[in-house]
């Protein structure tokens, strides 16, 4: 669909000397101030001079024009029709700066239960005083997790491990019951409010609902804005990195720190559903090596 001159049996000399708006570069057009349809057209004659086959129309940092409203829909539209006029392609970006998913934050805003989840699994339960943060570092950016202490307890372990560092036994218990081996707790954290997100949290990119009201804020109102441009003068929407906690592991057996995992408040229910069993039963294998697993060969 991007490149219909693909399917032609022998590339074109003319095409090769005069390559068409789709085989041109198409930069990243930052967004970055308040936007004026003169000073925007001024740029985008700048692009066709320079050679360029189009533009994405990426938000960034320092937008001053409200995102996803009627003025800056006013605005795709206005550069989508002066792409079309120039032969140019006019890509969308569906998201206020990156990583996609929240619609500028207005998924999370009013809706908790579409924040980012993380399984937090820890030797120290909440009751004790220790040292956290109040929210976790922006996703994508390089940074791990942190805990929360505003979670859920899901499950709690008695693990046993062998001289090897193997399982011996897990099992679950009870939360004021006493071990045989390390206490572990398993807690279903969520995201809090971050700056990056327009003051709102990070979205769960593995809950159906969160990403379905994603779709409903962006993809159809860029539908309903321009969608008969859609393979024509607009190619395809970009998406930038969404994100889910990474999965964490411990550095050795007998290390007793924060581990972090990417999880979703159906995940438990969805596992039942399709393999009959309780995922929270299995969750220790996943730090934790059984007794004579051979490893795999590289």
């Amino acid at each position: 669909m991007l490149y219909p001159k693909n399917i032609e049996k022998t590339l074109s000399k003319e095409l090769f000397k005069h390559p068409t708006s789709e085989y041109r570069g198409t930069p990243f057009w930052a967004w970055n101030g308040k936007l004026d349809k003169e000073e925007l057209a001024r740029q985008i004659q700048i692009f066709k001079k320079m050679g360029m086959g189009g533009f994405h129309m990426h938000v960034r940092t320092g937008l001053d024009t409200p995102y996803m409203g009627e003025e800056y829909l006013n605005f795709i539209r206005f550069c989508t029709k002066m792409a079309s006029d120039e032969h140019m392609l006019a890509w969308l970006y569906d998201e206020d700066r990156w990583p996609s998913g929240t619609a500028g934050g207005a998924v999370t805003a009013k809706k908790p239960e579409n924040a980012r989840k993380t399984l937090l699994l820890t030797v120290h339960p909440y009751t004790e005083d220790r040292p956290h943060r109040n929210q976790l570092p922006e996703p994508g950016r390089g940074q791990e997790s942190v805990r929360q202490d505003n979670g859920e307890l899901l499950a709690v372990y008695d693990v046993v491990l062998d001289e090897n560092g193997c399982l011996s036994s897990v099992r679950r218990i009870d939360a004021k019951e006493q071990a045989q081996g390390v206490k572990w707790y398993a807690y279903m954290e969520h995201a809090t409010a971050d700056p990056w997100f327009n003051d709102q949290a990070y979205v769960d990119t593995l809950r159906t609902e969160a990403i379905r009201e994603f779709i409903q804020r962006t993809h159809e109102k860029y539908k309903k804005a321009i969608g008969k441009e859609f393979r024509k003068t607009v190619p395809a929407i970009f998406t930038d990195e969404p994100q889910f906690a990474p999965k964490e592991t411990l550095n050795f057996a007998r290390e007793e720190r924060d581990v972090f995992l990417p999880w979703t408040d159906k995940l438990p229910e969805l596992y039942r559903e399709q393999y009959g069993k309780d995922l929270l039963d299995a969750v220790p294998q996943l730090l934790w090596e059984l007794p004579g697993k051979k490893l795999s060969k590289i």
